[in-house]
C-alpha cells in the first residue's frame, strides 16, 4: 500500500490551501472599478508657432508670424509644411522626415519649374527658413530631389544643407 502523507503530498496540500485562502480573501475586496474619465474641461490643444518667410524680391523675406492648431495625429513640420505651401501657393515636396538635428526634404523634379534662378532660390529658401524658424530643435534642411541625393534642381548646388543665417 502507497503512503498518502509524504512531504511531496503535505506540500501541495499547504499550497492548495494557501492559494483558496489567497483566492477567498480577495473576493471580498470590492473589484476594481472604471478607470477615470477625464475632466470636463477640454485639453488646451496643441499650437505650432509659426514664422512663415515668404519671398520678397529683391529685399529678401518677409517675415509673417502665424499659429496653427495641431490635430490628432499631425506632425509639426508636416503642419508648418502644409501651410507654407498653401501661403506661397507652391508645390508641396513629396516627403519631410528627420535624421537626428537635419530635417530631409524630398522634393519633385517640378518643384520649381517655371521659375528663373532668383524665383528658384527664393523659394528653397523660404522653404527651408520657415521650417527651421517652426522646429528649434532643427538646425539644418537638406534637400532630395526624387528620392535622391542630387546636385541640384535648376540653378541651385543642394548637395549642402542650408541653415538659419
Amino acid at each position: 500500500m502507497r503512503r498518502v502523507l509524504t512531504p511531496w503530498n503535505l506540500l501541495g496540500a499547504f499550497l492548495f490551501l494557501l492559494g483558496a485562502l489567497v483566492f477567498w480573501q480577495s473576493g471580498s475586496r470590492p473589484g476594481a472599478g472604471a478607470l477615470p474619465l477625464p475632466s470636463a474641461e477640454p485639453a488646451a490643444p496643441n499650437q505650432l508657432a509659426l514664422s512663415l518667410y515668404r519671398p520678397d524680391p529683391p529685399r529678401g523675406f518677409v517675415k509673417e508670424a502665424l499659429t496653427l492648431t495641431l490635430g490628432p495625429g499631425e506632425t509639426p513640420e508636416g503642419k508648418a509644411l502644409e501651410a507654407w505651401s498653401q501661403a506661397l501657393n507652391a508645390p508641396p515636396p513629396q516627403s519631410l522626415y528627420r535624421q537626428g538635428k537635419r530635417l530631409v526634404v524630398d522634393l519633385p523634379a517640378t518643384f520649381v519649374q517655371g521659375l528663373d534662378a532668383t524665383g528658384e532660390a527664393y523659394r528653397l529658401y523660404s522653404l527651408a527658413y520657415t521650417l527651421l524658424s517652426a522646429l528649434p530643435e532643427v538646425e539644418e534642411v537638406h534637400f532630395l530631389v526624387e528620392g535622391r541625393p542630387s546636385p541640384g534642381l535648376a540653378h541651385l548646388d543642394l548637395q549642402k544643407p542650408i541653415r538659419l543665417p
